[in-house]
C-alpha cells in the first residue's frame, strides 16, 4: 500500500531569501530602465533639433536667408512707423510653421494685423477652434526630458502660451546684467556682438545667427563655417522671464552662449523663486535670478551633463556643461575668425 507524502510549503526564511533576491534584481534593473528611457528621450530631442535645423535650411533656400524674429520697432534703423505692439509679427518659430508641417496653424494667421494696443497683436489670433494660436502645444518643440508639463505658462489651455524647449542662438553677444546684479559673464568677448542683448536689426552688430530684432543671417554671413556655428539649442523656458512667454512670442525666443551651459537658475516653480525681486542674499546669488539675462538666457537642458545643439549645417551635437568656455563662445559666434580646437565635438 502506497503512503502519500504531504507536500512541504516554503519556510519563512526561504520566502525572505526569494524576496531579497527579487529586490536586488529590481534594484539592478531600475537604473538600466531609467537610462534606456532617458536615451530614448534624448534621441527624440535630437530629432526635434534636427527638424528645426532642416526647416531653417529649407526656409533659407526658399527666401534667401534664415527665418528672422518678428520685431520691427527700431525706427532709427528701418525708418518705419511701427511701435512696440504693432511690430509683433511672431517669432522665428511662427515663420517656420509651414516647414514644420504646421500649415493648418500658419494659414490662419493674418500678418497684416496691426495696432497700438496689446489686444490687436498677431499673438492673440484666435484659431478656428476658439483657441488662441499661441496656446497650441507643438510636440516637435518639446523635449521629453524637460520637466515643464503641462507645457503652458498658466492654467488656461485656450489662451495661455504654449512652451518650447528650443532657442535660436544670438551667440556671444554683449549681455548687461539686470541692475548690475551679476557681472560674471558680460559677453561680447570677440567684439563682434556689441548690440546689448541682441537689441538690433543690423547684422554687423550681432555675434550669432539671430538678432532680437528683425534680422537673421544668410549662409554667406556664417564665415566661420556652417559646421562650427550654433544655430539652435536647448532652453528651459521657466528659467527665463522672456522665454516663458512661449514659442509664438515675438520678443526673444532664443538663447546665447554668454552663460555657461546649464548655468543654475532659480526659475518658476523652484524653491526660493521670487519673481522680480532679488534672490536673497543679493550677492552673489542674484546671478541665479530668472530675470538676469546675463545667465538666465543661456542654453540649458535636463539631460545629464550638458545640452544638445543643432549647428548651421544641420548636424546635432551634445555639448558638455564643462566644456572650455572660450571654445563655447567660438561656437556661438559666426564670425570670430578663429579655428576651433581639434576634435572639439568629441573631446567634451
Amino acid at each position: 500500500m502506497r503512503v502519500s507524502k504531504k507536500k512541504r510549503g516554503f519556510t519563512l526564511v526561504e520566502l525572505l531569501v526569494v524576496i531579497a533576491i527579487i529586490g536586488i534584481l529590481v534594484a539592478l534593473l531600475l537604473p538600466a530602465v531609467a537610462a534606456a528611457r532617458e536615451a530614448a528621450r534624448k534621441m527624440s530631442c535630437q530629432n526635434n533639433l534636427k527638424q528645426l535645423a532642416l526647416a531653417q535650411r529649407t526656409y533659407h533656400n526658399t527666401y534667401g536667408g534664415f527665418a528672422p524674429n518678428g520685431m520691427f520697432f527700431w525706427n532709427n534703423q528701418s525708418k518705419n512707423a511701427h511701435t512696440w505692439y504693432n511690430s509683433s509679427r511672431g517669432s522665428v518659430f511662427v515663420k517656420l510653421l509651414p516647414f514644420l508641417e504646421q500649415d493648418p496653424i500658419y494659414s490662419q494667421l493674418n500678418f497684416s494685423l496691426a495696432g497700438t494696443t496689446q489686444a490687436t497683436r498677431l499673438e492673440e489670433t484666435i484659431d478656428n477652434t476658439g483657441k488662441w494660436i499661441r496656446a497650441n502645444i507643438l510636440p516637435s518643440l518639446i523635449c521629453a526630458s524637460a520637466n515643464i508639463d503641462p507645457y503652458l505658462t498658466g492654467t488656461n489651455p485656450m489662451t495661455d502660451p504654449a512652451q518650447t524647449c528650443y532657442g535660436w542662438s544670438g551667440g556671444a553677444v554683449l549681455m548687461p546684467s539686470r541692475g548690475n546684479w551679476c557681472l560674471d559673464y558680460p559677453g561680447n568677448i570677440f567684439g563682434t556682438g556689441p548690440a546689448a542683448h541682441g537689441n538690433d536689426a543690423r547684422g554687423y552688430r550681432i555675434s550669432g545667427v539671430f538678432a532680437r530684432g528683425h534680422w537673421a543671417a544668410k549662409f554667406r554671413d556664417v564665415t566661420d563655417g556652417e559646421s562650427q556655428v550654433i544655430m539652435v539649442g536647448e532652453i528651459l523656458p521657466y528659467k527665463n522671464d522672456y522665454n516663458r512667454n512661449g514659442w509664438f512670442y515675438f520678443d526673444i525666443g532664443g538663447g546665447t552662449t554668454t552663460a555657461p551651459i546649464n548655468y543654475p537658475i532659480v526659475g518658476i516653480g523652484d524653491a526660493g523663486f521670487s519673481w522680480y525681486n532679488a534672490n536673497p542674499p543679493l550677492n552673489p546669488f542674484s546671478c541665479t535670478h530668472f530675470a538676469n539675462w546675463q545667465t538666465s538666457i543661456g542654453f540649458k537642458s535636463q539631460h545629464k551633463g550638458g545640452a544638445q545643439f543643432a549647428l548651421c549645417d544641420g548636424s546635432v551635437q551634445f555639448l558638455s556643461e564643462n566644456m572650455d568656455y572660450i571654445t563655447y563662445q567660438r561656437l556661438g559666434d559666426r564670425r570670430d575668425g578663429q579655428p576651433l580646437p581639434d576634435e572639439w565635438n568629441t573631446n567634451y
